[in-house]
Parts: C-alpha cells; structure tokens; sequence
C-alpha cells in the first residue's frame, strides 16, 4: 500500500496536471472561438461589400452634389399651396356628390384662403433654391459606413421586429383558441386620436361655424388618397374625408369616395396611411437635417452618429422593408397576394405628393395635446439652432425638426394610441389587407429599438444645442421630451 504522503502528493500532482490541462483546453476553446466569429464576421462584411456596391456604388451621390436631391445647393421642396390643395378637394369632391354634395364644411372654406396667414408656424427664410420634390432614401455612404450600421444598427432593429412578429402570432394564436381577447376598445375615440395626436393633423381642413347645427367638428380630407385593395393592390381615391367631433374627440362620420366607412374601418385605413403615404414625408424632410461628412465626425461627433443612423434607416425603410414580406406570408400573417411593390409605390406616392401649407392648424391647439407641443417646440427649436448654427454646417433647421422631433413623436404617438395590434381587423372584406400589415409594423417597427450603443435621445445628450432645447420643453410636456430622439433610428 502507498503511504498518505505519496497519495497526497500523487493526488497534487494530478490535480495540477488536471488544471493545466483544463486551462490549456480552454484558452483554446477561446482562441478558437474567437477565430470562428472573427470568419463569419469576415463572411458578414464580404455580403456587406457586395450588397453596397449593387445598391450604392455609382447610383448614389452624396448631398454636397448638385445631383442630389437632398443637395446642400437646395433648400427642401416649397409647400404646396392651401389654395391648390383647397381647389383639389373642392373638384374630387364634386365627383360624389351623393357623398359631399351637401358637406358643410366645403362650403365655409370655398372663399377662405389661409396662405397668406402670418403666425408662429411661419416659413423660414433662405436665399437658396428649392428642391423639385422629397426622396427619402437616396444618400450615398461609403462601404465602412454602411458596415458600421449594419453592425451596430441593422441588428438590434432585426431583433425588435422578429421578436415582435413571434409575439404577435402567438396572440394570434392564442385569440383564436379564445384564450386571449384583445384589450377594450372606442374606435370612434381610437380614430379621433389618429387624426388628433399625429402627423395626420396636417389634414385638417375646416371646423363648423359657431352657429352650426352640427356642432364644433373638425374635417380631416385627403384627396388623392393611396390605400391597398383587397387584391393586394394599390388604389388611389379622389377623396378621404374624417369628421371629428372637437368637444367628445370621436369620430362622427367617415367618407371614402361615394362609401361611407364605420369607426374600425377608418381606423384601418388611417393606419395605413400613417404607416406609408404620410410618415414617409417625415423621414423624406428629414434628409436636409444630415451631414455625414468626415470633417463633422471631428468637430460634431453627436451629429455625425445621428445623421448616419437617419441615412441608414431610410434606407432601411424604403429599399428593405418590402423585402421581409415573404416571410411574414410564410408565417400566415400576410396573405399570399399581398404586393410588396404596392407597398413601396404607396411609399413612393406618399414622398412625391409632398406637403402643404398648413398654417391654419393653430385651429387645433386647444383640442390636441400634440399640436399644442409641435407649435410651441418648433419656435423654441428655431430659436435655439441660430445659437448653435456654426456646429451644424449644411444642416437645413426644418430638417433637422421634422427628422428628430417629429418623427419620433409621430412613433412614440402611434404606439401610445394603437395599445393593440387585434384592434385592426384582418378580416374586413375590403380593408383587411391593409389591417394585416399594420399589425407587423405596430409590433416590430413602431416601438423604440433597444441594445444600440449610441446616445439617441435629446435627454441626457451632453450636447448643448440638444441639451437647451431639451431643458425647455421638458416643463411644456414631460412625456413627450423624454420621447424624443436625436435621428431617425426606429
């Protein structure tokens, strides 16, 4: 038998050599592991090189072209006139007049013109030349700077959606077992808010007269207006028209050519229309608000990071989006004649249409929660931005509003407003195409986007111009400053 020190020392001894041994193994295992990612990220960024250059390479050109159509050279395109939107809504609306013939408040503005209106939503001053018309995504950036994204960005926005889509159909699911119901709902509130306390205001027409029969209600028209058929197809109405009642904030009636549409069905298709037609104006204004220059990235670093993540979200929106949907048909949650390329002309529609002018939305203030902070923040922020103009070269102010402040409000406001995706109903007979997208982009690209490394709020920045704004809106409206981002990143 060996004695109890040569045991103890045979048992050191293995010990040891165990713990080498396992050491050894396991700075291996890292080295080898590390060297696997470091190949794949290799593969990664090869794929990267290659969808840059079909996508970007010699198509693309950078704002300080004249060719651009966000140039430096220009300033973003002029509004439309209030007559000329005024005149279209008047003949589309001749075209039913079972439907409008008798519509009060097309006869109170027939002789209105708000153009000349000067108040606090002015127009800004400039001595450059105006673009032609919005593009949303066409700014070139370079191979490293769209790796860059793709690492840091692309990711955790990929994450968001199908985290949320596997939600959604579980809920799906689970609703149809009836094991799960949708949360309560008013549409006839649900639509006044869609209309109330987002971008969609800009439609605002006219409110009845004071001595109206009535009451005080507020028309939302849209003319022209793109909507997906049940086909899978785009259409374009003459006319869309929603009635809000200003005093109870419901909708009252809703109009769509010579149809009359009940509260779930306006509710779709506003819906839609903030999802396409209308928040691509946002990220489309939002272009004349970057610069991703290299000599930024040195004296604005902050600004440099935001207007690189706007451009590369853009791109993300019109050129990529469309291309998720054959997978969201596989899981059941689109139908198999849904046309992508109806979405992207609805997308394309939206951007050329362009914008009004629309002055005369003061009108709502008293009624809207949004519109009362959108006109009191946009006088703060103009003021503000001449303090810290020589920190933001080729920075067009507008654009730089609309692509930060009013675009995540107009996110942070859906999101608030449509509590639940089952709320829009994929089973109407004509709109429930339509319903079938909005609840994937509800759950998977209205939320904010989380794991980003990056500041992307004007909270907290440590940048002054971002910081004074901030401090001063925060006693305006709390909820909304806080939801406020710095570029355009979901």
């Amino acid at each position: 038998f060996l004695s109890s020190d040569i045991m103890d020392t045979t048992c050191d001894a293995i010990s040891h050599a165990s713990s080498a041994i396992l050491s050894l193994a396991l700075k291996d295992v890292a080295f080898y592991g590390c060297f696997l990612l470091f190949l794949v990220y290799v593969r990664f960024a090869w794929k990267i090189h290659l969808q840059h250059e079909h996508e970007f390479g010699g198509k693309r050109v950078s704002r300080n072209s004249k060719d651009s159509p966000n140039s430096t050279y220009f300033d973003p395109p002029e509004l439309h006139s209030w007559k000329s939107n005024q005149q279209k809504i008047l003949k589309r609306s001749m075209l039913h007049p079972k439907n409008f013939g008798t519509c009060e408040l097309l006869e109170d503005v027939k002789s209105v013109n708000h153009d000349n209106q000067s108040i606090r939503l002015r127009r800004l001053p400039s001595i450059k030349d105006k673009a032609r018309v919005l593009d949303m995504d066409n700014i070139y950036i370079s191979y490293f700077q769209m790796l860059w994204a793709f690492t840091f960005v692309g990711p955790f926005s990929y994450l968001l959606w199908k985290k949320g889509v596997s939600k959604l159909r579980l809920r799906v699911i689970l609703n149809k077992l009836g094991l799960v119901r949708m949360k309560p709902v008013d549409y006839e509130a649900l639509v006044g808010k869609l209309v109330l306390e987002q971008s969609q205001a800009i439609h605002y027409f006219a409110t009845t007269k004071k001595d109206s029969k009535l009451g005080k209600i507020a028309g939302f028209f849209f003319a022209d207006f793109p909507y997906i058929d049940q086909s899978g197809n785009m259409k374009v109405a003459d006319l869309f028209a929603v009635d809000i009642n200003l005093d109870t904030k419901k909708m009252v009636k809703c109009k769509l050519d010579d149809d009359h549409l009940n509260a779930s069905e306006a509710m779709i298709i506003l819906w839609y229309n903030t999802i396409s037609a209308q928040h691509v104006k946002l990220h489309s204004f939002g272009n004349w608000g970057v610069n991703i220059d290299t000599n930024v990235k040195k004296t604005n670093p902050f600004l440099y990071t935001n207007s690189l993540v706007t451009v590369v979200y853009n791109y993300f929106g019109f050129t990529s989006f469309a291309g998720f949907m054959d997978e969201w048909k596989r899981q059941g949650l689109l139908s198999k004649d849904w046309d992508p390329q109806a979405l992207v002309s609805t997308f394309s529609y939206g951007v050329r249409e362009g914008v009004w002018q629309h002055s005369h939305i003061v009108d709502l203030a008293p009624h809207s929660r949004f519109v009362r902070f959108i006109i009191q923040a946009r006088t703060i922020f103009l003021s503000e931005f001449k303090k810290y103009n020589d920190l933001f070269p080729d920075i067009h102010a507008e654009g730089l509003f609309v692509g930060t402040i009013m675009h995540s409000l107009d996110h942070a406001l859906m999101d608030w407003n449509l509590e639940d995706p089952l709320w829009l109903d994929v089973d109407d007979p004509k709109y429930g195409k339509m319903a079938e997208l909005g609840r994937i982009v509800k759950v998977g690209f209205v939320p904010e986007v989380g794991g980003y490394y990056f500041h992307r709020k004007w909270k907290g920045s440590g940048h002054p111009f971002y910081e004074a704004v901030y401090r001063k809106l925060v006693k305006i409206d709390k909820k909304f400053a806080d939801a406020m981002d710095t570029c355009i990143c979901r």
